[in-house]
């Protein structure tokens, strides 16, 4: 029997379940209600894979928002057997931290999946003015995409009824985390149905932030077998296995007061040095260096210039679309939190996300995916930057053609006519 793949298995299919499938739960005995979603953040690497799955699902109803106009065809990088891109969703551009604007795209919602990242005021502020807004309109469920960073400079195994109390060493974006939450347990305190989910790093086809960032700093040299520095867990979960379990909140029953809270990662994601090691080899990026001194010289003293030369680079490439390819050339900037990260022994429990019905992807899976999209955007990089090069090279012979050229038969001006013409030889 084929099974709506946006509907879980029952029981007896449990064992069939393959991973990565985009799923959200049977409702059983009825036939599932139609569900008007929003998806703040919609135009971000997980709102646009969300976006496209909901596209999939018979009865739902999709709103993608964010501060950018349409992203147009919503690009589906990596989803086997699946076009390139899709008829656009439906879209409105708004502010998230703004009451009024967010108040009127959730009226008429059943649902809302907050992905917005960005800044700690998107993050945190968004949030608050998320569940004021959802207060007024009617109190849709809400589904909440937190991180792990609110479990701060935690070690070992930590289950997701963890009391979140990030290290203020580790930075606003924990602590912004935490703030989003506690705006989330204030929701359900007043009555309203909301969700937390809490992944790990996301990877897979798209993943700037864990695949393509890391693939060009293994292929430069600057990543590599850290040692000591290196031996933290990953916490690594596909971007698929993500979006499951957001599609899955969205139909899970809840009783009065209940709020879950659900870990993602996968439960073979590797330490962070076999992580780098197995990216390189699927790159072919060896040999893998052994970093020590050199990488905290790196993150320390050249990571803070590179960051203000990125984002000045950003401000005129968003002012001069000619000039976006330069960003694309400027070394990036390693941030000295990722050093403390990589060696975090944080372990994140997630056997209770099996309530979702998830079977997560296979570790081996996950990376021979993200190693085919990086090769696959690292040779559209190169083709792009092939045809800038040469419509360069066409602009400057176009200018050379057009300027006044010197003849080798006209006179200097002033001496009479050539000397062919004056009866020369």
């Amino acid at each position: 029997m084929n099974q709506d793949k946006c509907m879980p298995p029952t029981d007896t299919q449990q064992g069939t379940l393959k991973p990565g499938l985009l799923l959200a739960p049977r409702l059983e005995g009825t036939a599932r209600p139609p569900l008007k979603v929003l998806v703040l953040g919609g135009s971000g690497f997980l709102g646009q894979r969300l976006l496209h799955a909901l596209a999939d699902c018979p009865g739902v109803e999709a709103l993608g928002a964010s501060r950018r106009a349409s992203v147009g065809p919503i690009r589906t990088a990596g989803v086997a057997g699946k076009a390139e891109s899709r008829a656009s969703t439906r879209w409105r551009e708004l502010d998230s931290c703004d009451l009024p604007s967010v108040r009127a795209a959730l009226t008429g919602m059943d649902a809302v999946v907050n992905c917005v990242a960005g800044s700690a005021t998107a993050i945190a502020e968004g949030a608050r003015v998320l569940v004021q807004a959802a207060l007024q309109a009617g109190r849709p469920r809400i589904v909440h995409l937190s991180s792990q960073a609110v479990y701060g400079a935690a070690e070992g195994w930590v289950r997701a009824n963890a009391v979140p109390d990030p290290d203020p060493g580790l930075g606003w974006y924990g602590r912004a985390k935490c703030q989003a939450e506690a705006q989330l347990r204030r929701y359900a305190g007043e009555g309203g149905q909301s969700m937390i989910l809490r992944p790990g790093c996301i990877h897979g086809p798209g993943s700037q932030l864990w695949v393509g960032r890391i693939g060009r700093w293994l292929q430069a040299g600057r990543l590599g077998d850290l040692g000591a520095a290196g031996d933290g867990w990953s916490n690594l979960v596909h971007v698929d296995d993500v979006v499951s379990a957001l599609m899955a909140a969205l139909w899970r029953p809840l009783v009065p007061g209940e709020q879950p809270v659900w870990n993602l990662a996968a439960p073979d994601s590797p330490r962070w040095n076999q992580y780098f090691v197995d990216l390189a080899l699927a790159l072919d990026a060896t040999p893998v260096r052994r970093l020590g001194r050199q990488l905290r010289l790196d993150a320390w003293l050249a990571g803070p210039p590179l960051k203000l030369a990125e984002i000045a680079l950003q401000k005129i490439a968003s002012r001069t679309a000619s000039d976006l390819h330069l960003t694309g050339r400027l070394p990036e900037a390693i941030p000295p939190g990722l050093l403390r990260l990589w060696r975090q022994e944080l372990r994140l429990d997630s056997r209770a996300a099996t309530q979702l019905g998830l079977r997560f992807m296979p570790y081996e899976a996950s990376l021979t995916a993200s190693a085919q999209w990086f090769a696959a955007q690292a040779q559209q990089q190169q083709n792009q930057e092939r045809q800038h090069d040469q419509e360069k090279v066409h602009t400057l012979l176009e200018a050379a053609r057009a300027a006044p050229r010197f003849r080798a038969d006209a006179p200097p001006s002033g001496t009479g006519p050539a000397p062919e013409k004056a009866g020369y030889p």
